[in-house]
């Protein structure tokens, strides 16, 4: 007797919007770069799971020069503490840039408190790259999001 398996759909809606570099508060994504990679992308990423909202954190990179990557490691410091989000340690580049996401987080108060205050909130990531060479740097991106912002991102998940 064959057993039936549990049909998960898989929702990703991605939600950019306000990412700068520093730790400036202007409008729109400024980039956080040197002389070898941009950071082209960091946002969220709401994921519906069998009708559970998540989110993780998405981040791209693109190399400015032919570079081989050994490592990236991406940690929140916007807290105490860091967090590890993303430890790639195969990063590969897909149409000319890496892509990497961190774990799926709950989409609820306790999971993601910053979000659900009614004040701006400013997180930044510590990006360290290692190249095969073993050349390293740390880049330092910070993602701003306003009230409003995340007033969306509860809405469109119905919280």
């Amino acid at each position: 007797m064959r057993k039936s398996l549990p049909v998960i759909s898989l929702c990703i809606i991605w939600l950019s919007g306000c990412a700068s570099s520093s730790h400036s508060r202007g409008g729109g994504f400024k980039p956080s770069q040197n002389d070898r990679v941009t950071v082209t992308s960091a946002g969220l990423q709401t994921v519906n799971l069998d009708g559970n909202y998540y989110v993780r954190w998405t981040f791209s990179i693109h190399p400015k020069q032919p570079i081989q990557f050994r490592s990236i490691r991406v940690e929140d410091v916007s807290g105490p503490q860091p967090v590890l989000m993303i430890n790639d340690v195969a990063p590969q580049l897909q149409d000319g840039k890496w892509t990497g996401s961190g774990g799926m987080i709950e989409l609820t108060p306790t999971g993601l408190p910053w979000l659900f205050d009614q004040q701006e909130s400013l997180r930044i990531f510590q990006i360290t790259i290692t190249e095969m060479d073993g050349r390293a740097y740390v880049l330092q991106q910070s993602v701003p999001y306003s009230k409003a912002a995340k007033a969306a991102v509860r809405k469109l998940v119905g919280r």
